[in-house]
Protein backbone atom coordinates (compact mmCIF):
# COMPACT_ATOMS: atom_id res chain seq x y z
CA UNK A 1 0.00 0.00 0.00
CA UNK A 2 1.37 3.50 -1.19
CA UNK A 3 1.81 6.39 1.34
CA UNK A 4 -0.64 8.46 -0.25
CA UNK A 5 -3.42 5.48 -0.30
CA UNK A 6 -2.42 4.59 3.87
CA UNK A 7 -3.12 8.59 4.37
CA UNK A 8 -6.58 9.00 2.64
CA UNK A 9 -7.25 5.33 4.16
CA UNK A 10 -6.37 6.84 7.78
CA UNK A 11 -8.21 9.72 6.83
CA UNK A 12 -11.86 8.38 5.46
CA UNK A 13 -11.29 5.88 8.07
CA UNK A 14 -11.26 8.75 11.01
CA UNK A 15 -14.41 10.43 9.45
CA UNK A 16 -16.67 7.87 8.86
CA UNK A 17 -16.31 6.78 12.81
CA UNK A 18 -18.62 9.72 13.35
CA UNK A 19 -21.10 9.56 10.22
CA UNK A 20 -24.44 8.56 11.24
CA UNK A 21 -26.62 6.48 9.53
CA UNK A 22 -27.22 6.38 5.80
CA UNK A 23 -30.05 8.15 4.18
CA UNK A 24 -33.52 6.15 3.14
CA UNK A 25 -32.54 3.97 0.22
CA UNK A 26 -29.13 5.24 -0.26
CA UNK A 27 -27.82 1.18 0.52
CA UNK A 28 -30.02 0.41 -2.66
CA UNK A 29 -28.92 2.86 -4.32
CA UNK A 30 -25.27 1.90 -3.74
CA UNK A 31 -26.07 -1.75 -4.72
CA UNK A 32 -27.54 -0.92 -8.04
CA UNK A 33 -24.90 1.16 -9.23
CA UNK A 34 -21.72 -0.66 -7.83
CA UNK A 35 -20.55 -2.42 -10.54
CA UNK A 36 -21.47 0.55 -13.09
CA UNK A 37 -19.17 2.49 -11.30
CA UNK A 38 -16.61 0.75 -9.72
CA UNK A 39 -13.76 1.74 -12.59
CA UNK A 40 -15.15 5.47 -11.64
CA UNK A 41 -14.57 5.19 -8.33
CA UNK A 42 -11.21 3.78 -8.11
CA UNK A 43 -10.21 6.56 -10.28
CA UNK A 44 -12.07 8.77 -7.88
CA UNK A 45 -10.19 7.87 -4.43
CA UNK A 46 -6.94 8.23 -6.04
CA UNK A 47 -7.67 11.73 -7.10
CA UNK A 48 -9.29 12.71 -3.61
CA UNK A 49 -6.23 11.17 -2.41
CA UNK A 50 -3.81 13.17 -4.54
CA UNK A 51 -6.05 16.27 -4.12
CA UNK A 52 -6.05 15.92 -0.01
CA UNK A 53 -2.08 15.58 0.17
CA UNK A 54 -0.97 17.60 -2.67
CA UNK A 55 -3.47 20.54 -2.22
CA UNK A 56 -4.80 20.58 1.45
CA UNK A 57 -7.96 20.32 0.62
CA UNK A 58 -11.04 18.77 2.53
CA UNK A 59 -12.38 15.79 2.68
CA UNK A 60 -16.20 15.60 3.65
CA UNK A 61 -18.92 13.32 4.39
CA UNK A 62 -22.12 14.03 4.06
CA UNK A 63 -24.81 11.58 6.43
CA UNK A 64 -27.90 12.35 7.13
CA UNK A 65 -28.44 15.70 8.05
CA UNK A 66 -24.81 15.69 10.17
CA UNK A 67 -21.52 16.74 8.19
CA UNK A 68 -18.23 15.44 9.20
CA UNK A 69 -15.47 17.03 7.70
CA UNK A 70 -11.60 16.55 7.97
CA UNK A 71 -9.37 19.10 7.13
CA UNK A 72 -5.36 18.47 5.96
CA UNK A 73 -2.58 20.52 7.62
CA UNK A 74 -2.63 23.85 7.15
CA UNK A 75 -4.46 27.07 8.95
CA UNK A 76 -7.92 27.61 7.93
CA UNK A 77 -10.20 30.08 9.24
CA UNK A 78 -9.41 32.88 11.39
CA UNK A 79 -10.23 31.48 15.12
CA UNK A 80 -12.88 33.79 16.88
CA UNK A 81 -11.81 35.37 20.05
CA UNK A 82 -14.75 34.61 22.41
CA UNK A 83 -17.35 31.84 22.68
CA UNK A 84 -20.64 32.19 20.86
CA UNK A 85 -22.97 33.40 23.57
CA UNK A 86 -20.76 35.76 24.84
CA UNK A 87 -21.04 37.40 21.09
CA UNK A 88 -24.61 36.73 20.27
CA UNK A 89 -26.20 36.04 23.94
CA UNK A 90 -29.98 36.57 22.04
CA UNK A 91 -29.33 33.74 19.73
CA UNK A 92 -28.07 30.68 21.77
CA UNK A 93 -29.85 28.72 23.58
CA UNK A 94 -28.47 25.76 25.67
CA UNK A 95 -30.96 22.38 26.38
CA UNK A 96 -30.58 18.81 27.51
CA UNK A 97 -29.55 16.92 24.66
CA UNK A 98 -32.39 13.63 25.54
CA UNK A 99 -36.05 14.24 26.25
CA UNK A 100 -37.46 14.19 29.74
CA UNK A 101 -37.88 10.21 29.27
CA UNK A 102 -34.25 10.29 28.51
CA UNK A 103 -34.16 9.77 24.18
CA UNK A 104 -31.96 11.48 22.44
CA UNK A 105 -33.58 14.00 20.35
CA UNK A 106 -32.56 16.52 17.64
CA UNK A 107 -34.62 19.48 16.57
CA UNK A 108 -35.80 19.61 13.07
CA UNK A 109 -37.41 23.33 12.59
CA UNK A 110 -39.54 25.78 13.98
CA UNK A 111 -42.66 25.82 14.76
CA UNK A 112 -43.60 29.37 15.18
CA UNK A 113 -40.93 31.80 16.79
CA UNK A 114 -40.92 29.62 20.51
CA UNK A 115 -41.60 26.11 19.45
CA UNK A 116 -39.02 24.03 18.17
CA UNK A 117 -40.55 20.51 16.44
CA UNK A 118 -37.50 17.68 17.59
CA UNK A 119 -37.38 14.35 16.79
CA UNK A 120 -36.91 11.72 19.48
CA UNK A 121 -34.57 8.13 18.85
CA UNK A 122 -36.45 6.05 21.14
CA UNK A 123 -35.29 2.84 19.98
CA UNK A 124 -33.66 2.50 16.24
CA UNK A 125 -30.39 4.51 16.65
CA UNK A 126 -30.34 7.58 14.05
CA UNK A 127 -33.68 6.92 12.99
CA UNK A 128 -36.87 9.27 13.95
CA UNK A 129 -39.44 7.37 15.52
CA UNK A 130 -41.76 10.25 17.19
CA UNK A 131 -41.99 14.11 16.85
CA UNK A 132 -42.70 16.45 19.44
CA UNK A 133 -43.26 20.16 20.14
CA UNK A 134 -40.77 21.80 22.37
CA UNK A 135 -42.11 25.22 23.75
CA UNK A 136 -38.49 26.82 24.15
CA UNK A 137 -40.01 30.10 26.71
CA UNK A 138 -41.81 27.33 29.23
CA UNK A 139 -39.20 24.31 28.83
CA UNK A 140 -42.57 21.94 27.97
CA UNK A 141 -42.75 19.57 25.41
CA UNK A 142 -45.96 17.64 23.88
CA UNK A 143 -45.86 15.07 21.54
CA UNK A 144 -47.28 15.05 18.41
CA UNK A 145 -47.41 11.81 16.88
CA UNK A 146 -45.24 8.66 16.08
CA UNK A 147 -43.15 8.31 12.83
CA UNK A 148 -44.75 5.15 11.31
CA UNK A 149 -42.76 2.31 9.39
CA UNK A 150 -44.62 0.20 7.05
CA UNK A 151 -43.27 -2.84 6.26
CA UNK A 152 -41.03 -2.33 3.39
CA UNK A 153 -39.21 1.02 4.98
CA UNK A 154 -35.67 1.52 4.82
CA UNK A 155 -34.58 4.06 7.43
CA UNK A 156 -36.71 6.56 9.39
CA UNK A 157 -38.50 9.36 8.20
CA UNK A 158 -36.77 12.45 6.58
CA UNK A 159 -37.04 15.70 5.54
CA UNK A 160 -39.03 17.10 8.32
CA UNK A 161 -41.27 20.57 7.47
CA UNK A 162 -44.10 22.42 8.72
CA UNK A 163 -46.43 24.73 7.19
CA UNK A 164 -50.03 25.12 6.72
CA UNK A 165 -50.57 23.86 10.25
CA UNK A 166 -48.94 20.35 9.05
CA UNK A 167 -45.90 18.68 10.12
CA UNK A 168 -44.51 16.90 6.73
CA UNK A 169 -41.84 14.36 6.12
CA UNK A 170 -40.94 11.06 4.04
CA UNK A 171 -40.03 7.65 4.34
CA UNK A 172 -38.88 5.19 1.58
CA UNK A 173 -39.27 1.52 0.91
CA UNK A 174 -36.96 -1.34 -0.70
CA UNK A 175 -39.49 -1.22 -4.16
CA UNK A 176 -38.16 2.30 -4.64
CA UNK A 177 -41.33 4.03 -3.37
CA UNK A 178 -41.54 7.28 -1.75
CA UNK A 179 -43.94 8.09 0.57
CA UNK A 180 -44.86 11.69 1.75
CA UNK A 181 -46.23 11.60 5.46
CA UNK A 182 -48.25 14.86 7.23
CA UNK A 183 -50.19 15.00 10.31
CA UNK A 184 -51.66 18.05 12.11
CA UNK A 185 -49.60 20.35 14.10
CA UNK A 186 -51.82 19.92 17.14
CA UNK A 187 -51.37 15.73 16.92
CA UNK A 188 -52.61 13.04 15.41
CA UNK A 189 -52.59 10.21 13.27
CA UNK A 190 -49.91 10.31 10.83
CA UNK A 191 -51.26 9.44 7.12
CA UNK A 192 -49.61 9.17 3.55
CA UNK A 193 -50.65 11.69 1.18
CA UNK A 194 -48.71 10.41 -1.31
CA UNK A 195 -46.33 8.22 -3.49
CA UNK A 196 -43.24 9.08 -5.50
CA UNK A 197 -41.99 6.20 -7.54
CA UNK A 198 -38.42 6.33 -7.81
CA UNK A 199 -37.02 5.33 -11.16
CA UNK A 200 -34.02 2.58 -10.27
CA UNK A 201 -32.55 3.20 -13.60
CA UNK A 202 -32.13 6.95 -12.08
CA UNK A 203 -29.97 5.26 -9.53
CA UNK A 204 -32.85 6.97 -7.17
CA UNK A 205 -31.80 7.45 -3.78
CA UNK A 206 -34.77 9.60 -2.55
CA UNK A 207 -36.17 13.13 -2.10
CA UNK A 208 -33.10 15.53 -1.09
CA UNK A 209 -34.89 18.67 -0.55
CA UNK A 210 -38.89 19.61 0.91
CA UNK A 211 -40.75 22.24 2.10
CA UNK A 212 -44.40 23.36 2.27
CA UNK A 213 -45.17 26.12 0.56
CA UNK A 214 -48.53 27.91 -0.20
CA UNK A 215 -50.87 24.75 0.98
CA UNK A 216 -48.42 22.51 -1.11
CA UNK A 217 -45.59 20.17 -0.63
CA UNK A 218 -42.71 21.34 -2.57
CA UNK A 219 -40.26 18.37 -3.04
CA UNK A 220 -37.18 17.43 -5.52
CA UNK A 221 -35.37 13.87 -6.44
CA UNK A 222 -31.95 12.98 -5.84
CA UNK A 223 -31.65 12.35 -9.48
CA UNK A 224 -32.92 15.50 -10.19
CA UNK A 225 -36.88 16.72 -10.91
CA UNK A 226 -39.12 19.14 -8.90
CA UNK A 227 -42.53 18.71 -8.22
CA UNK A 228 -45.94 19.24 -5.85
CA UNK A 229 -48.64 18.18 -4.11
CA UNK A 230 -51.25 19.44 -2.70
CA UNK A 231 -51.14 19.41 1.36
CA UNK A 232 -54.30 17.73 2.00
CA UNK A 233 -53.30 14.78 -0.42
CA UNK A 234 -53.59 14.37 -4.46
CA UNK A 235 -51.23 14.06 -7.88
CA UNK A 236 -47.89 15.06 -7.78
CA UNK A 237 -47.62 17.30 -10.93
CA UNK A 238 -43.71 18.24 -11.60
CA UNK A 239 -43.14 21.88 -11.52
CA UNK A 240 -43.06 24.04 -14.80
CA UNK A 241 -38.90 23.91 -15.86
CA UNK A 242 -38.20 21.92 -12.97
CA UNK A 243 -36.82 18.74 -14.97
CA UNK A 244 -33.42 17.83 -13.50
CA UNK A 245 -33.78 20.58 -11.16
CA UNK A 246 -33.13 20.29 -7.21
CA UNK A 247 -35.14 22.70 -4.75
CA UNK A 248 -32.90 25.51 -3.09
CA UNK A 249 -35.14 28.15 -1.00
CA UNK A 250 -38.48 28.26 -3.25
CA UNK A 251 -39.33 29.29 -5.05
CA UNK A 252 -36.02 29.06 -6.53
CA UNK A 253 -34.48 25.77 -7.87
CA UNK A 254 -31.01 24.57 -9.64
CA UNK A 255 -28.73 22.81 -11.00
CA UNK A 256 -26.58 20.20 -10.27
CA UNK A 257 -27.85 18.91 -6.80
CA UNK A 258 -26.21 18.90 -3.97
CA UNK A 259 -25.22 15.33 -4.33
CA UNK A 260 -26.14 13.54 -6.99
CA UNK A 261 -24.96 13.80 -11.10
CA UNK A 262 -24.10 15.10 -13.43
CA UNK A 263 -21.47 16.18 -10.84
CA UNK A 264 -20.18 20.15 -10.80
CA UNK A 265 -20.94 22.78 -8.16
CA UNK A 266 -24.00 22.86 -6.30
CA UNK A 267 -26.68 25.26 -7.72
CA UNK A 268 -24.08 26.59 -10.18
CA UNK A 269 -27.23 27.40 -11.95
CA UNK A 270 -30.50 28.51 -10.80
CA UNK A 271 -34.26 29.43 -11.83
CA UNK A 272 -37.04 31.28 -9.94
CA UNK A 273 -40.03 29.63 -10.81
CA UNK A 274 -42.61 32.28 -10.20
CA UNK A 275 -41.43 35.00 -12.17
CA UNK A 276 -38.86 32.83 -14.65
CA UNK A 277 -35.58 34.63 -13.87
CA UNK A 278 -32.70 32.97 -14.12
CA UNK A 279 -29.28 33.61 -12.42
CA UNK A 280 -25.89 32.16 -13.19
CA UNK A 281 -22.63 32.43 -10.78
CA UNK A 282 -19.79 34.04 -12.55
CA UNK A 283 -16.26 32.38 -12.54
CA UNK A 284 -13.19 34.56 -13.59
CA UNK A 285 -10.56 33.07 -15.32
CA UNK A 286 -8.15 31.03 -12.77
CA UNK A 287 -10.74 31.21 -10.02
CA UNK A 288 -12.54 28.08 -8.38
CA UNK A 289 -16.22 28.34 -7.10
CA UNK A 290 -17.36 25.49 -4.41
CA UNK A 291 -20.97 27.05 -2.94
CA UNK A 292 -23.52 28.89 -4.21
CA UNK A 293 -26.55 29.99 -2.13
CA UNK A 294 -29.56 32.16 -4.21
CA UNK A 295 -27.30 35.64 -3.79
CA UNK A 296 -23.74 34.66 -2.30
CA UNK A 297 -20.99 32.50 -3.63
CA UNK A 298 -17.69 30.98 -1.68
CA UNK A 299 -14.83 30.76 -4.26
CA UNK A 300 -11.28 30.88 -4.16
CA UNK A 301 -8.67 33.29 -6.43
CA UNK A 302 -6.09 31.88 -8.62
CA UNK A 303 -3.81 33.50 -5.82
CA UNK A 304 -5.15 31.27 -3.43
CA UNK A 305 -7.42 34.25 -1.89
CA UNK A 306 -10.68 32.77 -0.26
CA UNK A 307 -13.77 35.36 -0.67
CA UNK A 308 -17.31 35.94 -0.38
CA UNK A 309 -19.76 37.49 -3.51
CA UNK A 310 -22.83 37.99 -5.07
CA UNK A 311 -23.59 35.26 -7.60
CA UNK A 312 -23.14 38.29 -10.76
CA UNK A 313 -19.48 38.46 -9.59
CA UNK A 314 -19.72 41.98 -7.03
CA UNK A 315 -20.01 42.88 -3.80
CA UNK A 316 -16.31 40.40 -2.93
CA UNK A 317 -15.52 40.12 0.01
CA UNK A 318 -12.11 38.56 1.02
CA UNK A 319 -11.62 36.39 4.62
CA UNK A 320 -8.36 35.34 6.34
CA UNK A 321 -7.84 32.07 5.32
CA UNK A 322 -9.55 29.17 3.68
CA UNK A 323 -13.33 28.29 4.82
CA UNK A 324 -14.01 24.93 5.58
CA UNK A 325 -17.68 23.90 5.28
CA UNK A 326 -20.10 22.19 3.57
CA UNK A 327 -22.60 24.81 3.86
CA UNK A 328 -23.29 27.76 1.52
CA UNK A 329 -24.03 31.38 2.98
CA UNK A 330 -27.05 31.20 5.31
CA UNK A 331 -29.32 34.60 5.31
CA UNK A 332 -26.79 35.57 2.68
CA UNK A 333 -24.61 36.55 6.08
CA UNK A 334 -23.52 33.94 8.07
CA UNK A 335 -21.35 30.63 7.47
CA UNK A 336 -19.47 28.20 9.71
CA UNK A 337 -16.26 26.95 9.52
CA UNK A 338 -12.83 24.73 10.93
CA UNK A 339 -10.10 26.72 12.21
CA UNK A 340 -7.20 25.15 12.92
CA UNK A 341 -2.99 25.18 12.41
CA UNK A 342 -0.42 22.94 10.98
CA UNK A 343 0.13 20.93 14.57
CA UNK A 344 -4.21 21.20 15.20
CA UNK A 345 -6.07 20.69 12.48
CA UNK A 346 -9.38 20.39 13.89
CA UNK A 347 -9.26 22.62 16.23
CA UNK A 348 -12.31 24.12 16.57
CA UNK A 349 -15.53 25.66 14.92
CA UNK A 350 -16.62 29.21 14.48
CA UNK A 351 -19.79 30.96 13.25
CA UNK A 352 -18.57 34.15 11.01
CA UNK A 353 -20.76 36.95 10.32
CA UNK A 354 -19.81 38.81 6.99
CA UNK A 355 -22.02 42.03 7.32
CA UNK A 356 -20.32 42.39 11.09
CA UNK A 357 -17.09 40.91 10.57
CA UNK A 358 -18.23 39.21 13.90
CA UNK A 359 -17.07 35.58 14.90
CA UNK A 360 -18.11 33.11 17.66
CA UNK A 361 -16.85 29.64 19.05
CA UNK A 362 -18.98 26.99 19.02
CA UNK A 363 -16.88 25.33 21.56
CA UNK A 364 -16.93 22.06 19.21
CA UNK A 365 -13.48 20.68 19.15
CA UNK A 366 -12.04 17.79 16.89
CA UNK A 367 -11.01 14.23 17.59
CA UNK A 368 -8.11 13.32 15.90
CA UNK A 369 -7.73 14.99 12.28
CA UNK A 370 -11.34 15.15 12.08
CA UNK A 371 -14.56 16.93 13.16
CA UNK A 372 -18.04 17.66 13.63
CA UNK A 373 -19.83 20.38 11.98
CA UNK A 374 -23.33 21.81 13.90
CA UNK A 375 -26.72 20.55 11.69
CA UNK A 376 -28.21 23.53 9.38
CA UNK A 377 -32.09 23.81 10.23
CA UNK A 378 -33.84 23.60 6.48
CA UNK A 379 -35.37 27.24 6.32
CA UNK A 380 -31.51 28.68 7.28
CA UNK A 381 -32.91 29.97 10.59
CA UNK A 382 -31.28 27.59 12.96
CA UNK A 383 -27.45 26.25 13.61
CA UNK A 384 -27.55 23.19 16.33
CA UNK A 385 -25.09 20.52 17.48
CA UNK A 386 -24.18 18.75 20.42
CA UNK A 387 -21.47 18.79 22.96
CA UNK A 388 -21.48 16.07 26.03
CA UNK A 389 -25.07 16.19 27.86
CA UNK A 390 -26.08 19.59 26.58
CA UNK A 391 -28.08 20.70 22.97
CA UNK A 392 -27.08 23.53 21.60
CA UNK A 393 -29.24 25.87 19.39
CA UNK A 394 -28.40 28.95 17.35
CA UNK A 395 -31.58 31.21 16.24
CA UNK A 396 -29.56 33.26 13.75
CA UNK A 397 -32.84 35.65 13.33
CA UNK A 398 -31.85 36.96 17.01
CA UNK A 399 -28.99 38.52 15.49
CA UNK A 400 -29.65 42.05 14.47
Amino acid sequence: MTEVEKTLRRTLGLAAGQAPGLPALLPQRLERIHRRRRRRARIALAAAAAVLIGAGATVVLRGGDTITAVPATGRDAEAPAEQVEKVWPEAVRKLSAKSPDGAPWRPQTFIDDRTLLVGAQEGRSGTTDAVYAYDLDAGTLRKIADVPTPKGTVGGGGGFAVGGGHVVWWTGTKDSVAHLWTVPVAGGTPKIVADRRLDSADDGSGIDELAVVNGKIVFSLYTGGVFTVPLGGGTVEPVQGGAGMHLLAWPWIGAPGRGGEPHGMPYARIQNVETGETRTAVTRPGEELRLCGVTICLGRTAEGTTFFRHRDGSSQKTVPGPVNSAYQPVQDRFYVSVYGSAGNPAEGVGLYDLDTGKSGDLRIRGEGDSISLPSMESTGRMFSYTIGDDLYLIDLSKIR
